[in-house]
């Protein structure tokens, strides 16, 4: 199996459709794929740029379809972290609402501003993309590669209440 790294789409849909396209990728049956090659997204697939929606859809669709596989990045995490409830402050979340912290995800929640349930089922997706991807000859992970982490974080629990 042969295996396209992309990394650090940030919400460029329109740039992603162009190096997926020059890569050889074309958009059939639903999804972007390949004919003997997989993407692998290794996270930030948010913020910054103004195509949230449609890189999510993109990514997701190619996911769907088998012509891809995606790990979770830092501003994935992020996004998980505004909307879920800190466990020893109720009136919190694991990501605090400060100015800097809204700047850093701001471009992700202008998109969803009026489209709550959309925002919501999106963070509840992020949750579920794994944390890195491991076969006997491939090792992903959006930063950096730890072993004795990666042990670590095999027993945590999966799910992260998202406070609606």
């Amino acid at each position: 199996m042969s295996y396209d790294i992309i990394g650090d789409v940030h919400g460029h849909a329109g740039r992603l459709k162009a190096l997926l396209e020059k890569m050889g990728y074309r958009h059939r049956n639903g999804a972007w794929r390949h004919a003997d090659r997989t993407a692998i997204f290794v996270g930030d697939l948010i913020d910054r740029g103004p195509q949230q929606s449609d890189t999510l859809e993109i990514v997701r669709d190619m996911i769907e379809a088998g012509t891809a596989r995606a790990t979770m990045g830092n501003h994935e995490f992020n996004a998980i972290a505004w909307l879920a409830q800190d466990p020893t402050k109720p009136d919190a979340f694991l990501r605090s609402h400060e100015p800097h912290h809204l700047k850093q995800h701001e471009a992700f929640l202008a998109e969803f501003r009026d489209r709550k349930k959309e925002h919501e089922k999106w963070v509840q997706w992020f949750s579920d993309l794994p944390l890195w991807i491991e076969e006997p000859s491939l090792q992903v992970v959006h930063a950096c590669w730890s072993s004795r982490h990666v042990e670590f974080l095999r027993f945590l629990p999966k799910r992260i209440k998202i406070r609606t």
